[in-house]
């Protein structure tokens, strides 16, 4: 009997260290992200030589009060296209903003940081999980059961996998409020990507989790409406004159 008591005892000694060990933790996702490339007049017979998808590793750090998702600069290259057909050359660079995604869980405010035609803004926001809807099914991922939850909103569907596991409502950019941490997600049918490949449990310093401050405060109302005038501007500007327009789904 008390060897059997205490063969228990262990046991839960062992879960309950397992559960606070994986509330705080690195994350590592692949992210791929669908290129569409629309080619005008000369420029048409370029289609076949541009890249058709974009693939980024981004870090998460996380603890039970805060979330920091941000591009893996370590791992991050530029990349790049050039070409010649009749005396014409192209080159097309792809380089990857380094935005920053920060959340307090506690408070449900967010942070983010966006670079955007070279100026830098702050968008601040709330976490919004009420558009969630787990569906029971399940699969295992870096072997941590998942469970599958759908999200519409703004005509993009979202569909996440997270781990109560990993009891944290955290996950990447502003893919989370679940009850537990996002390891996979599908936007609109594979248009972009994101796979956890690696998951390192630990205590995540203070200097490590910061909250972005550099760049003008907007409401993402304010951005959005900063972007489509620019883009509007640029179509205007370029349209119709054998210009390319390369879109990376986001």
């Amino acid at each position: 009997m008390k060897t059997m008591l205490l063969s228990l005892i262990g046991s839960l000694i062992f879960i309950t260290g397992t559960a606070q060990e994986n509330t705080s933790g690195k994350v590592t996702y692949e992210v791929t992200a669908k290129i569409e490339v629309n080619l005008e007049g000369e420029s048409a017979q370029f289609a076949n030589m541009l890249p058709k998808e974009r693939k980024s590793q981004n870090i998460l750090y996380f603890t039970p009060e805060a979330c920091l998702y941000q591009l893996n600069n370590e791992k991050q290259e530029e990349e790049s296209v050039t070409t010649e057909a009749e005396g014409a050359t192209v080159m097309v660079k792809m380089i990857q903003p380094d935005d920053k995604f920060y959340a307090d869980l506690t408070s449900n405010k967010t942070m983010e940081q966006r670079d955007f035609m070279s100026r830098i803004f702050l968008i601040e926001n709330s976490i919004d999980a009420s558009g969630w809807k787990i569906t029971g099914n399940q699969k295992l991922i870096l072997g941590y059961p998942c469970q599958e939850a759908v999200q519409v909103k703004d005509s993009t569907t979202a569909i996440a996998w997270f781990t109560s596991s990993i009891p944290v409502p955290a996950g990447p950019g502003n893919y989370l409020g679940l009850p537990g941490l996002v390891l996979a997600v599908d936007i609109d049918n594979g248009d972009r990507t994101i796979m956890a490949t690696s998951f390192e449990p630990g205590a995540i310093g203070k200097d490590i989790l910061v909250k972005p401050k550099g760049g003008k405060k907007v409401s993402p109302e304010e951005y959005d409406r900063i972007v489509a005038e620019k883009r509007k501007e640029m179509q205007e500007q370029y349209g119709g004159s054998g210009g390319i327009v390369i879109k990376i789904q986001q």
